[in-house]
């Protein structure tokens, strides 16, 4: 039986050990992870930008091959079935959805194109009460169901990729960089979101370079530096003290 996650009495959901990342060049995008997530668990990661946020979610959502990398050390499990190196068709078919930073949206596809593009292995009952659910979490865009990606905000097109993510019906959701470049007024309610998401039972893997919302949001945190993971605990951890601060200027 899989054991409890930290932070929550949850099973543990998905388990990396160790991972080491290295890319085609040879060079390294992370040396050193260790991460664990519970179902109906929200887990941060915070980091600058190249302390290995991004190559971490890659690694865990399936998408290192299309980047040139591979985990060439340790290992990651979901649920109980070892997972390294899976690629995404095969990690989304165990339940791993992935909202990524950048190439979420199609810009020319309708808002409900990107919705019924998703073709989950789920009864048309199923995949109704999915659709529903998506369109509560987000009732803007449900108002712009016909209204191409490319049009919409920046926050909506936020709102366009994670309905769709949920419509893969997934045990853990990887969201990379909710937060950047959106407005403050539009990060609210996507963190309502992620909370409403979890409650549901789903594990959520939240990769920011923000803090403030996401330190009331996460159950649990890892502040990532130079490919290693620099700390981790509850948020309370890293509130008003100096461990995000020093995990952005530099290394160990």
């Amino acid at each position: 039986m899989p054991g409890e996650t930290a932070g929550t009495s949850q099973p543990t959901l998905l388990s990396a050990k160790s991972l080491a990342v290295r890319y085609a060049n040879g060079a390294f995008g992370i040396t050193d992870v260790s991460i664990e997530i519970g179902s109906g668990q929200i887990v941060a990661m915070f980091g600058s930008n190249g302390a290995g946020k991004t190559t971490t979610a890659r690694a865990i959502s399936g998408f290192l091959k299309g980047e040139g990398a591979a985990v060439v050390r340790g290992e990651m499990r979901l649920r109980d079935k070892v997972t390294t190196n899976f690629e995404p068709q095969r990690m989304t078919k165990l339940g791993v959805a992935c909202v990524p930073e950048r190439g979420k949206i199609f810009p020319n596809l309708s808002v409900a194109e990107h919705m019924t593009a998703v073709a989950p292995k789920a009864s048309k009952a199923r995949k109704a009460e999915l659709l529903d659910q998506a369109l509560t979490l987000f009732p803007q865009i449900k108002e712009k169901w016909k209204t191409a990606a490319g049009r919409l905000s920046g926050g909506q097109q936020q709102m366009v990729a994670i309905a769709r993510a949920l419509m893969c019906d997934p045990a853990l959701l990887v969201v990379d960089e909710m937060t950047l470049g959106l407005h403050h007024t539009l990060q609210e309610p996507l963190f309502e979101a992620m909370r409403a998401i979890a409650a549901q039972g789903t594990g959520v893997l939240l990769v920011e370079e923000s803090t403030g919302l996401t330190l009331e949001m996460a159950d649990y945190c890892y502040l990532l530096s130079s490919g290693v993971v620099w700390d981790e605990g509850p948020p309370e951890r890293f509130r008003g003290n100096e461990l995000l601060a020093a995990g952005y200027v530099g290394g160990k």
